[in-house]
């Protein structure tokens, strides 16, 4: 059955509200807590990481239990509305807090880290069985990319809108805080905003899904601990499904910690003005279409797996540049206009590679969940995509982890007040850029292993029919 572009939409418009949180998560969080409420890099970013601890027990638990739900609404819509709750109103605390509140590094470790967790867990509680609901949809080679394409685009705009309403709205460049993100005044705002967004984002796909509530493969009746561990195995000896996992984990680990470093880069490398940052929005909403346009037509001449490699390399190798010509004296003076157009170019490509990637990566998914459903006869969509769910959070708790580390490593002041010295600076640049960059070689040669093509998937797609 063909998915209309109207179901695509109310389907793709639940990633709005990841695309918040993985914005606010990726992007503001550690600059939030460290360098405006003044906590270490290391602490927040430790807080981050034993929330990462968590989501790897909840994340699969999601997925079976998902998997196993007998309910009225299907096996996947009950978890929407249960996951909003938590997810919207932790997001909020987290960003409500205010440096003139003056609590102690411990006070301010737990705060992060409880309403962090929170987050997390009503992310995971509605986010692994919206994912697993797309996978369902259609089995096709060609369709289920395209769904997860809308997905993907979907969830940038998200983000961007977020982005958006951030640097436009709430983090305008005033005569004591430029850039605007180090005002304290305006981030409560960005949270309460960034939490109601999140709430719609799950009302609409709840209601305009309600179509698939009982689109399942099998009857599941039996749950149990003890089915749970059985059911990550039989994931567990998927050789495809081990490519995916540490290939994607590579990517988290690096560009996570790339992006967890770009307001950094943006606030004291290239000094941009906030009015600058929000035009770069501009440039991420066109690099987002590119992909959603390209890649449902480019899969249907070439394999996941060349789109994804090509992907990898583009993401990888052009950030770097505009940074080695700024060093060696070949961009435009910091903080101008001319500076900004110059980096405009990079900055399209590479995210243009980096959404073409992330629609890969959801669409392979799928076709690896087909695969595994053959081998072990049971229908495991809520588990395979709870593995995506967490290393989607590893981009942005793993990758913070690292920043955190990396800016304690190089000593970058905390705090609203001191400014880092040029030394810390350029310590900075080479961290964000080249080592960036050599670290996407990792999922880089992992993914060149993955063997599901065209052929391969249709003959697993032929055996489920014969078999049902």
């Amino acid at each position: 059955m063909s998915i209309t572009a109207k179901e695509k939409f109310y389907y793709s418009s639940g990633a709005i509200a990841n695309g918040v949180k993985s914005d606010a998560f990726t992007f503001f969080l550690l600059f939030f807590y460290s360098n405006v409420i003044g906590l270490t890099p290391g602490l927040a970013s430790l807080a981050i990481f034993i929330a990462l601890i968590i989501d790897a027990f909840t994340d699969p638990l999601m997925g079976v239990i998902s998997d196993r739900t007998k309910h009225k609404l299907g096996r996947r819509h009950p978890y929407f509305l249960l996951g909003m709750i938590p997810m919207s109103l932790s997001y909020f605390m987290l960003f409500s807090i205010q440096a003139s509140w003056e609590f102690s590094q411990q006070l301010l470790f737990i705060w992060m880290l409880t309403f962090t967790l929170l987050t997390r867990l009503g992310m995971t509680i509605f986010d692994v069985p919206h994912k697993s609901l797309g996978s369902e949809m259609s089995r096709s080679y060609v369709e289920r990319t395209s769904i997860f394409a809308s997905r993907e685009l979907l969830g940038w705009l998200g983000g961007l809108t977020n982005a958006f309403i951030a640097y436009a709205i709430f983090f305008q460049d005033t005569a004591e805080y430029i850039p605007g993100t180090k005002n304290p005044e305006p981030w409560i705002f960005y949270g309460m905003t960034g939490a109601s967004i999140m709430c719609v984002s799950v009302l609409l796909t709840y209601f305009g899904t309600l179509k698939y509530k009982y689109k399942q493969t099998e009857d599941l009746n039996v749950f149990n601990i003890q089915l749970i561990f059985k059911q990550i195995l039989i994931a567990l000896k998927n050789k495809s499904f081990l490519i995916f996992f540490f290939g994607y984990l590579g990517i988290a680990m690096s560009w996570g910690m790339g992006s967890s470093l770009q307001i950094y880069m943006t606030t004291y490398f290239w000094e941009f003005k906030s009015i600058m940052l929000v035009s770069f929005l501009g440039i991420y909403v066109l690099a987002t279409f590119t992909a959603f346009l390209i890649v449902p037509y480019v899969v249907k001449f070439f394999e996941k797996r060349s789109i994804l490699l090509f992907s990898i390399c583009f993401a990888s190798l052009i950030p770097p540049i505009p940074i080695f010509l700024f060093i060696t004296n070949l961009m435009p003076e910091k903080g101008t206009w001319d500076l900004f157009l110059a980096t405009t170019p990079f900055v399209y490509i590479a995210n243009t590679a980096l959404a073409s990637s992330a629609i890969m990566r959801e669409s392979m998914l799928g076709d690896i969940s087909d695969e595994v459903e053959l081998e072990s006869q049971i229908g495991q969509q809520g588990l395979m995509y709870a593995s995506s769910s967490l290393i989607g959070k590893l981009n942005n708790g793993l990758g913070i982890l690292m920043a955190g580390m990396a800016l304690e490593f190089i000593n970058f002041p905390q705090g609203s007040i001191v400014e880092p010295s040029a030394d810390q600076i350029f310590n900075l640049a080479m961290i964000q850029g080249p080592l960036v960059a050599l670290l996407m070689a990792i999922p880089f040669f992992i993914f060149s292993l993955y063997k599901i093509d065209r052929n391969r998937h249709n003959e697993i797609i032929s055996e489920l029919k014969i078999r049902l």
